[in-house]
């Protein structure tokens, strides 16, 4: 922008951004798609459904363990029922040590006052190795917190 060139103060990039107000943040999508097409996008968006899918029917199977809709996008919902404690406080100490242990980072949600945990499947490194780890982790975890 030629008002631009002859300020003295150091070049803002709002205003050599195309849209002449923020950075370019469209071009992180527009390059890659540029560069190599739909198929490696579609590829990932598959994986990461499949991955859901896979989670939400290995912790179906595990013992204890509750868990809210089938997913249709990459987000499942669990919650483990402990035997001799409130479930939802459980919960929230369950995600607190998942959270604190840090090789995995999930979420919650409080539906109509039940306290579920997430897993949002939305990382491009993530992969089955991931979900193994995860699953692993909160077995561990659980295990921990009902000692």
């Amino acid at each position: 922008m030629q008002d631009a060139v002859e300020a003295d103060e150091e070049i803002s990039h709002a205003d050599i951004s195309p849209e002449l107000t923020k950075h370019f943040r469209g071009i992180r999508m527009w390059l890659p798609l540029k560069l190599y097409g739909l198929k490696p996008f579609r590829a990932s968006l598959e994986e990461k459904l499949h991955l859901t899918r896979y989670f939400y029917q290995e912790i179906n199977q595990i013992k204890g363990f509750e868990t809210g809709p089938e997913p249709e996008l990459s987000v499942a919902m669990f919650r483990y029922i402990p035997i001799h404690e409130d479930a939802n406080s459980f919960n929230k100490k369950l995600t607190q040590a998942i959270q604190k242990d840090g090789r995995i980072f999930l979420s919650s949600t409080t539906v109509n006052g039940v306290y579920w945990i997430r897993v949002a499947v939305v990382i491009f490194r993530t992969h089955l190795e991931q979900m193994y780890l995860l699953l692993k982790i909160i077995k561990e975890k659980v295990e921990e917190l009902s000692n």
